[in-house]
């Protein structure tokens, strides 16, 4: 028996991974050696397509299996309205505070118990991402409330 659902969304996922390749060719997308706007969202329609082509022969082949019930909808749900609140308040508070707030908030959603290890990894993970980001990207992020302190 066919699982239609895995068949019918790697089809969609399989369209979407194409159109990405599609766009990211009318960006230009350069060699591995010198990109082009269109390198990095080239890259990412054919892992789409390669990883949406390995569900679709998974539901094609699929033998006889249990149906599973759509999973659990609310930890999902509190991840994208942290990551929308994210972005709602990244100018005002800038990027350490945000960035350290969301994931403080997204790793409790993910049911990290400890209170030392959710704050020292988002701790790590603002700092260091601002450092790549800014100091070694050159990328300027919104240090909102911290401006004055001239990061």
């Amino acid at each position: 028996m066919k699982n239609r659902s895995d068949i019918v969304g790697g089809c969609l996922l399989l369209l979407l991974g194409s159109g990405a390749i599609l766009e990211a060719n009318r960006l230009h997308v350069g060699s591995p050696t010198e990109p082009q706007p269109g390198f990095f969202p080239f890259l990412a329609g054919i892992s789409l397509i390669l990883l949406s082509s390995i569900i679709f022969l998974k539901g094609w082949f699929a033998h006889d299996q249990q149906r599973t019930v759509f999973g659990e909808v609310r930890r999902p749900v509190f991840m994208f309205v942290v990551m929308i609140l994210l972005v709602a308040v990244l100018d005002r508070v800038g990027y350490l505070i945000g960035i350290f707030v969301a994931s403080v908030f997204m790793l409790r959603i993910l049911n990290v118990k400890s209170w030392r290890v959710l704050v020292f990894t988002s701790f790590c993970l603002s700092i260091g991402t601002y450092i790549l980001f800014d100091k070694l990207l050159g990328i300027q992020l919104p240090m909102g409330i911290l401006t004055p302190l001239g990061l």
